[in-house]
């Protein structure tokens, strides 16, 4: 019982110190307008789990998808809060290629097809 406190201890330290140093001193919620810009046909979406640290899915996003900390510390919290968050969009061939990336390290994630419409 007290490695788990510890553990989530640990984590909770981590996360303050990085939002700390963040230069705003803020950590800005994700919008969509900064994801989508109308020529994506795929998206992965994140799921929350009880198997990953925060720390492991911040490193994991920042490696694989290649976006910056604060991006990833984003939609780590967005996944923490709501259970869930896109993470990417692009063509399907980067995203499958990203999506097997992160399923290796270990991340919950599925892909979702971008059906455009026009009104």
């Amino acid at each position: 019982m007290w490695i788990l406190v510890s553990a989530i201890l640990g984590v909770v330290i981590y996360v303050l110190i990085r939002f700390t140093q963040q230069r705003s001193g803020v950590i800005e919620p994700t919008s969509s307008r900064r994801i989508f810009s109308g020529s994506e046909t795929h998206a992965i979406v994140l799921m929350d789990d009880d198997i990953n640290s925060m720390e492991n899915v911040v490193n994991t996003l920042v490696r694989v998808i290649g976006i910056s900390e604060k991006q990833s510390i984003n939609f780590m919290v967005r996944v923490h809060k709501e259970g869930i968050a896109i993470v990417w969009a692009g063509a399907r061939s980067e995203s499958e290629h990203y999506l097997q990336n992160l399923r290796e390290s270990g991340l919950r994630c599925f892909l979702i097809e971008i059906v455009h419409h026009n009104f």
